[in-house]
């Protein structure tokens, strides 16, 4: 089974997987996505860039997805659709994918969506940070058979770790 960490933005389901990544000591692949705030401007607000996981982040016009700016997103579809194929090269055994985190941005990018969820029908193990918002990608994401939702919050995210860390593992095989 996947590991879906669920929750609002800022309650820390990026940093519980960095943490977790870090105790497992396993290749990464996938991606991360980023909002670069010190990068902002006042017409579009901050770029949100996608990035290989486990690489440098090096913000290019082809890896930028979107802006938010006050809160609201204007995504660039194509942008997710372009690093669709990135999600379905070959994977290394032993490794774990990384999807940080899934959200609303990309929830109408077809190629992309469809490549997540063909991920999450294989067997290499994912860790994913997964929006606790309604859209019909988020919740088939969530709803996803071969998938296991922790719900990230404040208040329980330090003892939601050990729990995280030892589900992971058993889907590691160690």
């Amino acid at each position: 089974m996947h590991t879906l960490i669920v929750g609002a933005r800022g309650v820390g389901k990026s940093t519980m997987i960095r943490r977790v990544l870090q105790e497992i000591d396993r290749p990464v692949f996938g991606f991360e996505t980023c909002k670069e705030e010190d990068l902002a401007d006042e017409v579009h607000g901050s770029p949100v860039y996608i990035y290989e996981a486990g690489q440098p982040h090096l913000q290019t016009q082809e890896n930028l997805v979107g802006h938010c700016r006050d809160h609201h997103s204007q995504p660039d579809k194509a942008a997710f659709d372009r690093f669709a194929p990135k999600l379905s090269v070959p994977v290394d055994a032993g490794s774990i994918i990384v999807l940080d985190e899934l959200g609303f941005m990309e929830s109408g990018a077809e190629t992309f969506c469809a490549a997540v969820m063909s991920l999450l029908d294989g067997p290499i193990p994912v860790i994913a940070a997964v929006k606790d918002k309604d859209t019909p990608f988020l919740m088939a994401v969530r709803a996803h058979h071969n998938c296991r939702c922790f719900f990230i919050d404040e208040e329980n995210r330090d003892e939601l770790y050990s729990a995280v860390v030892e589900f992971v593992q058993q889907q590691m095989g160690g």
